[in-house]
């Protein structure tokens, strides 16, 4: 576990009652981190933190020491390396499943400098989640499961994940349920989601307000005209196309002088 904990922090903030599982040295277990209890709901929950790379960071402030501005940007997809986060947690969870509780979600922080950029992408990874545009529209829709996506992977074993991010000293956070679990229906029913108020997303209920799109196939997802054309067949619409939206941060060092 990290030594510091935006979870524990966050829930215990809440009035909500956190358990640290212990580490299992003499079984080799990888545990998850603590027990949640969300009324009379116990929450395995596994926590994961993505901050900046300190060989990034020294880079950045090179830059904007010599005067320069600094721009970052990447897609908000689906990523390799936030995935690989979501799998050991998934190994955690399961190798912790053994103590009494309910649910199992993960919890995910991005800090630093492009925190909210990571939340994002987050959560892009977790729902394989891009964007359609339809044609002759005036908007576009959120569609599930679009991409290869860690909740389909995962989906015996993480019901949920708790995706956060944090600026300066606030910190945003959002329950993300699994719609392809199997316990899907008795966690968006239950006392967890109560201290979220409106943030969370639940793609079963963006779909049924017809803001979104779910592609519930077993097509190849590299093959995007089938993925498309099956999604204009079942919700009967025009030609649709496919897009991900990006992230740009561009910093600039100001002088404290400087009016």
């Amino acid at each position: 576990m990290q030594n510091f904990s935006y979870a524990k922090a966050l829930l215990e903030q809440l009035g909500i009652a956190v358990e640290d599982i212990p580490p299992s040295d003499a079984e080799q277990k990888q545990e998850a981190d603590f027990l949640a209890t969300f009324g009379d709901i116990r929450i395995l929950i596994e926590e994961k933190t993505k901050e900046d790379d300190p060989g990034y960071l020294a880079h950045r402030a090179e830059e904007l020491k010599s005067g320069e501005i600094h721009e970052a940007s990447f897609p908000i997809s689906r990523n390799e390396t936030l995935s690989g986060l979501v799998r050991d947690a998934s190994h955690q969870l399961k190798s912790s499943s053994d103590k009494s509780h309910d649910f199992r979600l993960m919890w995910f922080t991005a800090t630093g400098v492009h925190a909210e950029g990571k939340y994002e992408q987050f959560i892009a990874t977790l729902y394989g989640r891009t964007n359609i545009l339809e044609m002759n529209a005036a908007h576009y829709r959120t569609c599930y499961y679009f991409q290869n996506a860690d909740f389909f992977r995962r989906a015996n074993v993480i019901d949920g994940a708790i995706v956060a991010y944090t600026n300066e000293q606030s910190i945003t956070a959002k329950l993300c349920l699994n719609s392809l679990s199997p316990r899907y229906d008795a966690l968006r029913r239950s006392a967890v989601l109560g201290p979220f108020g409106t943030a969370v997303e639940d793609p079963l209920a963006l779909e049924a307000r017809g803001t979104a799109f779910i592609l519930d196939c077993a097509l190849d997802r590299k093959n995007e005209a089938a993925l498309l054309a099956y999604l204009q067949q079942k919700y009967k619409t025009a030609p649709l196309m496919k897009f991900d939206l990006g992230y740009t941060h561009t910093s600039i060092l100001v002088s404290k002088n400087e009016p």
